[in-house]
């Protein structure tokens, strides 16, 4: 004798298919919540770029900078390393010639003591020395934003030093989504 009727068999069978299917919907579910989504944002352009420069505020210039030293203990010249791009910079390369003799140019962390020639409370930080070609400086620079630097004479007078800055694209900050 079949203790189980067709349609008590049908009956389990459609109970077992309605509680796969709410585990399987309930599954998938809690699948796509897990999941990130993304969105589309505009691509736009930037540009970077740093000049040296002895003034304050745009227009700053193009070139190089040129100072002129003229005594074996000239004073120290400052000068402000500005971001001229649109984009913020991590690092740039900075060059120091000179027409004979040697030079330094140095940042501080903090702050100037121009007066008195001095970084405060650090030791500064050598960025170029003429004769070594071109240096990598890793600062942290937000577009339209400066530093200052100084330039000093290290061992001639008279002479004539020229600051040139490049920055290249691996010296921009990468770009970052936020908010997705």
């Amino acid at each position: 004798m079949d203790v189980h009727s067709s349609s008590s068999r049908a009956g389990a069978a459609a109970a077992v298919t309605a509680l796969l299917l709410c585990t399987s919907l309930a599954a998938a579910d809690a699948a796509s919540s897990a999941q990130t989504t993304s969105t589309t944002a505009a691509v736009t352009s930037g540009s970077w770029g740093a000049v040296a420069t002895t003034a304050t505020a745009a227009p700053y210039g193009t070139g190089p900078l040129t100072l002129t030293f003229s005594g074996l203990l000239s004073a120290p010249q400052y000068f402000n390393l500005v971001n001229t791009g649109t984009l913020p910079l991590t690092a740039v390369t900075v060059e120091a010639t000179t027409t004979r003799g040697g030079a330094v140019i140095e940042a501080c962390s903090t702050t100037w003591n121009e007066l008195l020639g001095t970084c405060s409370s650090v030791l500064p930080v050598t960025v170029a020395t003429s004769g070594a070609g071109p240096t990598a400086y890793t600062v942290l620079l937000p577009a339209g934003s400066s530093i200052r630097l100084r330039a000093s004479v290290t061992n001639s007078r008279n002479f004539a030093m020229t600051i040139g800055v490049k920055v290249s694209r691996a010296q921009v900050r990468a770009a970052t989504t936020t908010g997705s």
